[in-house]
């Protein structure tokens, strides 16, 4: 006889085995649709001579099972998206290294939306501009020492030997920047101190530029979330009318009006009245996996990037990537609202 125990445990584990095959179903299908939209409805940006950067709305089905189902399945989704779509239309060698990169990035968005999901919205947008004061105020009083002891990208031009250059009497940025630069040469590049003036100019980059460039995008990410949780919240028409018996009806004359109110109403269903945590969830993520591409095909020389300071390659593929994290952010939540409002569906959602 087999105990009501193991029995119970026995149809636990084939509910388990069910709910896995399904989200995999799911899984395929959105990762079927994103293989479509990159084969025929995608281009590359040229950057450089060289592909800078796709574009287009297939990442949309890439980043939906990661959101609805967990890391599991968006790590499967990211990897098998690049894989398939590199050899369904090649369009330069492939990279395994990035293969990797992207399935770690579907890993990272899912484990983010599981800690994100369901906090107020006041202590993500808290975070948010904490950390967006911490980047601006950086890169302004580093912006700031770095003119008043007077580093620009130019303090080594005419110097035969910026080795000589004596930084003691320097703020402690400045003089970080010089020590870690005035002793490069490259024998290969005349003259040879030109090693040092390209390393001064990627460390004023690094240390001014890319924080000032990481606390707008924190501004744009916050106006987006303005822009996007005005209006109608979750739960307004219940707080307001109690148990009311005609509550439909009252509902209904509460519905918001207008096309943007009901895309906001439509947006904010599956969490408490704020895109924030999604959006931090999409865009952050997408940066985070657009510095380690870029920081790849910066260090292989791709099309002779290797060239050009690191912030070049890395900030306007940065921006685009932002551009396009703001618009999946709004389409994943109109996507997520309509999953959420079918029974079938939401019984898969993790």
């Amino acid at each position: 006889m087999i105990k009501l125990s193991d029995q119970n445990e026995l149809k636990r584990n084939a509910t388990n085995r069910q709910l896995h095959l399904r989200r995999m179903i799911a899984t395929s299908v959105f990762l079927a649709i994103a293989l479509i939209l990159r084969t025929y409805f995608s281009t590359y940006l040229t950057f450089m001579g060289a592909q800078g950067a796709r574009v287009g709305i297939h990442g949309i089905f890439i980043i939906m099972p990661a959101i609805l189902f967990g890391p599991f399945y968006g790590a499967v989704a990211s990897g098998l998206g690049d894989l398939l779509g590199h050899f369904i239309r090649p369009s330069g060698p492939w990279l395994w290294q990035m293969t990797i990169i992207l399935t770690l990035g579907g890993f990272v968005r899912g484990w983010a939306w599981r800690l994100l999901r369901g906090r107020s919205p006041f202590s993500t947008r808290a975070v948010v501009i904490a950390i967006t004061l911490l980047f601006l105020g950086f890169g302004s009083f580093t912006m700031i020492q770095l003119r008043q002891d007077g580093i620009t990208r130019g303090f080594y031009d005419g110097m035969e030997n910026p080795s000589e250059v004596d930084a003691s009497e320097m703020g402690f940025i400045s003089r970080m920047i010089v020590i870690r630069t005035q002793n490069l040469r490259d024998e290969r590049l005349d003259p040879p101190s030109m090693a040092a003036v390209n390393a001064l100019s990627n460390r004023i980059d690094e240390t001014v530029f890319a924080p000032m460039a990481a606390g707008v995008f924190g501004v744009v990410l916050l106006g987006v979330d303005l822009i996007l949780s005005r209006g109608y919240k979750k739960g307004e028409i219940r707080k307001k009318h109690g148990n009311n018996e005609n509550l439909q009806s009252l509902a209904e004359e509460d519905a918001p009006r207008g096309f943007k109110a009901r895309m906001t109403s439509f947006i904010k269903t599956p969490w408490n009245g704020s895109i924030m945590s999604l959006a931090l969830t999409v865009i952050l993520i997408s940066l985070l996996i657009n510095i380690a591409n870029s920081t790849l095909l910066w260090a292989i020389n791709f099309g002779g990037w290797r060239a050009l300071p690191f912030i070049y390659i890395w900030l306007p593929r940065a921006a685009l990537a932002f551009f396009i994290g703001v618009v999946n952010t709004f389409v994943v939540a109109l996507l997520m609202g309509a999953c959420y409002k079918q029974p079938h569906i939401r019984a898969m959602i993790d």
